[in-house]
């Protein structure tokens, strides 16, 4: 794997910087000239003396960026609702990924940023958990992913690892630790901070080095057992492709052989080499695929689908199109030699978009879809809509429908040429060159190797359709707060298909688009809850009637589930809510949505004619009601529930822990607290009626708590909210500005 220099300064095992003690609740710290904002966990100079001296439990600052999100639990496959029914559910997916990166503004690190409100920058946050089994948290932060990013991995019920990259020799050694010492913290910090296991990224050291690190892994393995942590996970990277260097591994630092049985990594994401890539500057010293050694050749059994193809694609996301048909065959998993794991593939969408918008500035005469595209790149109006098409073709392939087949044309394969020959790309801009990774087209998407996943099997399920960010904020269809924001930690879970769309009558062709259909996409001016809301529009016809499949389920429907939509608009069409249940897949139920209204409404439907049935998936379907009209829909929420009320407690121990008020007077920074219920879903903090934040956790940092008007104190209230989406009773404390 090639890293960039500006990427190795930060992704090596950092320090924590010398945290100062929590100052009394009633103590202002507006001498403080620094402010009171959490340090990131083992984030200095210090590298190795840091390390030894951090206790999660006792720092300050670490309740700060602690996940309390626990792993969600993924239903069973079901391939009759798989967008390519044929792919084995097996195949594992995996990602390199970063919490945040910026598409507009200032070209910031966000990494180690947990949320912010009143954000400068326009960020990116990731929707596509339903192809990720295996989240590796890269770009700066470390050991300790983002938390942000931990709760929506976990969300979602996936793995998310901490980055052990090029590790300082001390950590396994045993020079200044103990190896157990050593493995003892390193799971403790998972442990405390939420996170399921290391990426241990270890190149270009001694085979003495090797049997070390091997070592560490198993003590890791070990003491994890010992304290509980089931989902623990450790994924080897060592620069090669080899799979000897799990099955059977190096001997041990004693030299004795390393026991079948003994533990080791769970999983190996092997080099960019297997696909006989290279990078101009040097990388990706693997053998190619052919020669890979097989599970039979090692001496051991191992399960392929431990094994994840490793995918450079930070210089350029076509060369998932042009190779991972070599490791999976697409639509079908009719050849299947491990997993896929893609590796910056955010970065290089990125890439594309800048590179695209530097050649539309040098260009002196512009096509009308020149122009569309620049508007596409530089529109504040348009640029998030853009970039997230780009993203959905990347994840769903070129048509941005998952269903469909995305097979590339005949003029795109001819500029992929063939997959089994070296190829030499460069990480930089090279426009027109064959070193270009760039200029390889977006064909197939991440949907056509790996079976999408689900996690919603219980009772109640709740969704707003929020993204994790947005210009605004909302609760009950309200404005609460005008400041743009970006919080992973608190995105919903998505749909499960982004976006499969086909004709309500009439087949559906994998090969050709539907021309007229109905388009779907988020819509960030209207909300019912947080920052966004699902949009369905077009010109409606009764030729162009569209079913948008949303999740794949395993939900047991009892006599008391009700089916729930709080919607607005819509008028000029019939809705219908399509439920698929596992008995009979083939058969889609309709029920009628009545009503419709200008306004945010609810609409609600008991599901007890369903009971004892399995629901396997859920629709939407839209039909005209006279002649074409311009259609306009907005979801604000789905929800299905069990019919009880879930109440919590107002939240206990809601606290001021420090503060400091800037030097003019008019804010102040805030540390607050308050002891984490479990039965809650996510808390929400007001300062009087205007929203600051939404957090899952016990702590939360307020950056500016604007000083009221002629006002002496800020009342702020923490309401916590129940699974269901209930919002109770809140706690309540006051700052005083004296």
């Amino acid at each position: 794997m090639s890293v960039s220099p500006s990427r190795r300064q930060f992704l090596t095992l950092t320090t924590a910087a010398t945290a100062a003690a929590f100052a009394p609740a009633s103590l202002s710290l507006a001498q403080t000239p620094k402010g009171i904002a959490p340090t990131y966990p083992l984030s200095g100079v210090d590298i190795w003396d840091a390390f030894k001296a951090y206790d999660p439990e006792t720092n300050p600052d670490a309740p700060f960026f602690r996940s309390k999100v626990k792993r969600a639990t993924r239903v069973a496959p079901f391939a009759a609702t798989q967008a390519h029914p044929e792919l084995k559910p097996d195949v594992p997916g995996g990602t390199l990924l970063a919490a945040y990166l910026t598409l507009s503004g200032p070209d910031e690190d966000l990494n180690r940023t947990r949320y912010e409100t009143g954000a400068r920058s326009r960020v990116h946050v990731e929707r596509a958990w339903q192809y990720q089994d295996v989240v590796v948290a890269w770009n700066t932060t470390g050991l300790v992913p983002n938390a942000a990013l931990i709760d929506a991995v976990h969300r979602n019920g996936a793995r998310i690892l901490g980055t052990m990259f090029q590790p300082d020799k001390r950590l396994f050694d045993g020079s200044d630790l103990p190896r157990e010492t050593v493995a003892v913290k390193l799971v403790g910090l998972a442990k405390y901070f939420g996170f399921d296991g290391y990426f241990v990224n270890f190149e270009s050291y001694t085979p003495e080095d090797a049997r070390a690190v091997q070592d560490l892994i198993g003590l890791m393995q070990v003491e994890a057992a010992k304290q509980g942590l089931s989902d623990f996970h450790i994924q080897y990277y060592n620069g090669y492709t080899d799979a000897r260097a799990v099955w059977p591994g190096s001997p041990h630092v004693d030299g004795t052989a390393r026991e079948a049985g003994a533990p080791r990594a769970n999983s190996m994401m092997i080099d960019q080499g297997w696909s006989h890539y290279g990078l101009t500057r040097g990388c990706c010293s693997g053998l190619p695929l052919d020669a890979l050694p097989l599970p039979t050749d090692l001496g051991q059994s191992y399960d392929p689908m431990q094994v994840y193809y490793g995918l450079q694609l930070y210089p350029g996301p076509g060369y998932l199109g042009l190779v991972a048909p070599t490791v999976i065959s697409p639509n079908s998993g009719e050849k299947t030699l491990g997993g896929l794991q893609v590796y910056s593939a955010e970065d290089g969408l990125r890439k594309m978009r800048r590179a695209r918008l530097d050649q539309l500035q040098a260009t002196t005469s512009l096509s009308v879809q020149d122009k569309e595209d620049l508007a596409d790149l530089t529109d504040p109006q348009r640029t998030r809509a853009s970039w997230y098409r780009l993203h959905d073709r990347f994840w769903s392939g070129q048509s941005g429908n998952p269903a469909r087949n995305n097979t590339p044309t005949a003029e795109q394969a001819a500029i992929y040429g063939p997959a089994d020959v070296k190829k030499v790309y460069t990480d930089y801009e090279a426009p027109g060159k064959p070193t270009d990774q760039l200029r390889l087209p977006i064909t197939y998407g991440v949907a056509n190797f790996i079976a999408e996943r689900s996690m919603i099997g219980t009772l109640p399920f709740v969704t707003r359709f929020n993204t994790g960010e947005g210009d605004r904020f909302f609760r009950e269809g309200v404005e609460v707060s005008s400041l743009p924001w970006f919080n992973l930690g608190i995105q919903d879970v998505l749909p499960t298909w982004t976006w499969w769309t086909k004709p309500l009558h009439g087949g559906f062709d994998r090969d050709q688009d539907t021309a007229g259909l109905l388009t779907v996409d988020y819509d960030f001016d209207d909300a019912w809850d947080g920052g966004a809301s699902l949009h369905i529009s077009g010109t409606l016809a009764a030729e162009n009637a569209t079913e948008v499949r949303l999740y794949k389920t395993k939900l047991p429907i009892a006599k008391d589930t009700t089916l729930g939509l709080i919607l607005k608009g819509g008028q000029t069409g019939h809705l219908s809510v399509g439920l698929i249940f596992e008995e009979a897949p083939e058969v889609t139920e309709w029920i009628s949505v009545k009503g419709t209204a200008k306004t945010w409404h609810r609409w609600q439907q008991s599901l007890r004619p369903y009971a004892g049935r399995t629901l396997a998936a859920i629709s939407l379907a839209v039909e005209a009601e006279k002649s074409a009209k311009p259609y306009s829909l907005h979801i604000g929420q789905l929800s299905l529930t069990d019919g009880g009320k879930a109440t919590v407690a107002p939240p206990a121990d809601f606290r001021v822990i420090a503060s400091r008020i800037a030097a003019d007077g008019q804010s102040a920074e805030l540390r607050l607290g308050w002891t984490f219920d479990p039965a809650v879903s996510h808390y929400d903090l007001y300062d009087d009626k205007a929203w600051l934040g939404r957090i899952s956790g016990d702590a939360y940092y307020v950056s500016a708590l604007p000083r009221p008007k002629g006002q002496p104190q800020s009342r702020l209230s923490l309401i916590p909210v129940t699974p269901d989406g209930t919002s109770q009773s809140p706690a309540r404390v006051v700052f005083d500005w004296a």
